[in-house]
């Protein structure tokens, strides 16, 4: 069990620090208890101010509500939060509703400001005026609904003391207001930063949603963020025992290091932790969005950030899209309208649409698994991005895009790289590029790289037949398979799992986690079923029986999780 997060060794993240706090005036916004089985969070996050973190937000919630989701959007900006403007919902109260000061004429005395009525008209009452109060604004903690039907906000007060109470929300509290909220799915506005409770908000959701420009200043925060998350999740994810030599590697190599230049020097050293930083670098997850393109090498600034993000870094962010510089936008927030309810068919509303549906699909699991390296790593084949067969037009095409992505002046390398190793880097370009090209090179090149091919006679169902590594184990009719049956009946098959994975057309992350009985980390139940199935026709055994009995597991651990 991992150890609380207060016992972490952080590095500058001392945010929120209030001294003589009082935990029984810890500030608890007056929100419904959590009711719903299936609650989604998505946080949109971001490690620069006015990139269009907000209006994203916004208009997130608004699609996920037009298309029947009960939607909470919540404001949890530190950084002056201004959710309500892109929504066009009145304004959390923050001071108190404006009375005009009285006429010259008439005496305080004469004034009762404590008998307010429901008119603003001035009354007299013998020698006393009253003067009714102004509508007063929405509270801040409180869930308002707003004119999209399915749609509510809630300002937390991250910025801002909320009137009656001592000190503002901390940040460290945002998910245990979050988790109160009845609703399908809640956005959060967190605003922007690399502060710790912000990176542990953004790792223990269900979908965390990063949002850049095409300006430098943006593209060096994003590596910048990338970095200090991927350190962060880190120290949580080792054992206690290991979590002090850890630390020791962080803080020696400036706290947020490169993942690979950490793995490099851990393995160096023989320090066992270096399969472990290896693993989580494998499994990170990172996704973006870039606001405001405008120029057609904007749309493309996502993929060259990912290579250039796996050649220096090791992480492969995914990159969801873009949206569309357009003037409407700035027409939507200056008149305090909704852009999606306003201007639906504009540019920048289509690309949110776009940004919509694809989290809609990683909520389902729907999306493509990460695709496994098919050659070595740092190798010619490697570092210009193609296969070991490809073509020499293939690889014609892909050094003129190397050799942009890693230019002088290009965009998605400015934070990640310096000027000599961006030199270094360029010159192998060309060396591989040279070698590549040369058939005389080439063929040496390739079979001192490639492991020699094991000769294989392909079988009747199409796929290599091998010796079997163990035999093959006993099933009846009335067999329950699991995870491990199913390994146990392909391995009896001499089949290895990319083999089984080019067969049915299933990734090897969900194949491992059928076979691991890592239910956690599949998808719905009707895809799990195909999977199953798909899995035991390859497998020669009765697709029925396995894809019957297997979901049967599955469905006791959802029964598990849904309990309250």
């Amino acid at each position: 069990m991992s150890e609380p997060d207060a016992e972490l060794p952080i590095d500058g993240a001392e945010d929120d620090l209030e001294l003589f706090r009082d935990p029984a005036h810890e500030p608890q916004p007056d929100l419904p208890v959590r009711r719903r089985k299936r609650r989604r969070i998505i946080a949109v996050t971001g490690a620069k101010g006015g990139v269009g973190k907000t209006l994203l937000a916004a208009n997130l919630g608004i699609y996920l509500a037009t298309i029947g989701r009960q939607v909470v959007v919540v404001d949890a900006d530190p950084g002056l939060a201004n959710l309500h403007t892109c929504l066009g919902s009145q304004r959390p109260v923050t001071t108190s509703t404006y009375l005009p000061p009285l006429p010259t004429f008439l005496r305080a005395t004469d004034v009762n400001l404590d008998a307010f009525g429901p008119s603003r008209t001035i009354e007299r009452r013998g020698n006393a005026v009253v003067v009714p109060p102004l509508p007063m604004p929405v509270p801040q903690g409180r869930i308002v609904e707003t004119p999209v039907p399915g749609l509510a906000t809630l300002h937390l007060g991250v910025d801002e003391v909320p009137p009656g109470r001592k000190r503002r929300v901390s940040r460290r509290s945002i998910r245990e207001h979050v988790d109160r909220i009845d609703a399908e799915y809640v956005v959060v506005d967190l605003g922007s930063g690399i502060d710790a409770p912000l990176l542990d908000f953004v790792a223990t959701v269900d979908l965390a949603l990063f949002v850049a420009i095409p300006e430098p200043s943006s593209i060096e925060n994003t590596y910048t963020f990338m970095r200090h998350l991927f350190a962060r999740t880190l120290r949580r994810s080792v054992p206690k025992e290991d979590r002090e030599r850890l630390h020791g590697w962080l803080t020696k190599l400036g706290h947020a290091p490169a993942p690979l230049d950490l793995v490099r020097h851990l393995e160096a050293a023989g320090d066992p932790l270096a399969d472990r930083v290896r693993k989580h670098v494998e499994a990170f997850e990172f996704r973006m969005v870039f606001n405001q393109t405008r120029l057609r090498s904007d749309l493309e600034l996502g993929d060259r950030m990912r290579s250039a993000s796996i050649r220096r870094l090791g992480l492969t962010p995914s990159y969801l899209g873009y949206v569309d510089h357009d003037d409407t936008v700035w027409t939507c927030i200056r008149s305090q309208r909704p852009l999606l309810v306003e201007y639906p068919g504009t540019k920048a509303s289509k690309s949110i649409e776009k940004i919509a549906r694809r989290l809609l699909a990683l909520d389902a699991q729907k999306e493509r698994p990460r695709l496994e390296r098919s050659v070595p790593v740092d190798t010619h084949h490697d570092l210009l991005e193609v296969e070991r067969g490809a073509t020499d037009e293939e690889i014609r095409r892909a050094y003129k895009r190397a050799k942009e992505v890693y230019d002088r002046d290009s965009l998605c390398c400015y934070g990640l790289f310096d000027g000599p190793g961006l030199d270094a880097l360029r010159a192998r370009i060309d060396e591989a590029y040279d070698v590549l090209l040369d058939p005389s090179r080439r063929r040496p090149y390739e079979l001192s790289v490639f492991p020699p091919e094991v000769a294989q006679t392909p079988s009747r169902d199409g796929i290599a037949a091998q010796a079997p590594t163990s035999p093959a184990p006993p099933i009846t009719p009335d067999t329950e398979f699991r995870g491990p049956l199913i390994r146990a009946v392909r391995e009896s098959l001499g089949l290895e799992l990319r083999d089984l994975s080019q067969k049915t057309k299933i990734g090897q992350g969900y194949l491992r986690a059928i076979e691991d009985d890592d239910f956690a980390s599949l998808p719905a139940l009707v895809y799990v079923r195909g999977f199953v199935f798909e899995v035991a026709k390859v497998l020669r055994l009765d697709p029925e029986q396995v894809s019957r009995t297997y979901t049967k597991h599955y469905k006791r651990f959802i029964e598990e999780q849904e309990k309250p």
